[in-house]
């Protein structure tokens, strides 16, 4: 996923600069449209991202949902590998039943 996102993000970096030599000539449409990619593209890729660590977070942590789901969150990628560990490689008793 993450090489993925790299090549993806270079290759609109590339596209940016194209449409920033459009608008410099006065042609805005293009500019839109490629801003639109990007933002869309972004927000799928956050969602992809973070709705499992916001999931996991919520359903295991009962007590304070929201606080938990707001740290899963911003540092998704550090909360699913904190859970993993401790439900599959320790092993605690009873952690987070799911």
């Amino acid at each position: 996923m993450a090489l993925l996102s790299l090549t993806t993000i270079n290759l609109m970096r590339r596209r940016n600069y194209e449409s920033f030599k459009n608008y410099l000539n006065g042609d805005f449409s293009l500019l839109i449209q490629d801003n639109m990619y990007n933002i869309i593209y972004i927000t799928l890729l956050i969602l992809v991202m973070a709705i499992p660590a916001v999931l996991v977070s919520i359903n295991c942590n009962t007590k304070q949902p929201i606080r938990y789901g707001i740290l899963a969150f911003v540092c998704s990628d550090i909360y699913l590998l904190q859970w993993s560990i401790k439900k599959f490689i320790m092993k605690y008793p009873d952690y987070c039943p799911l």
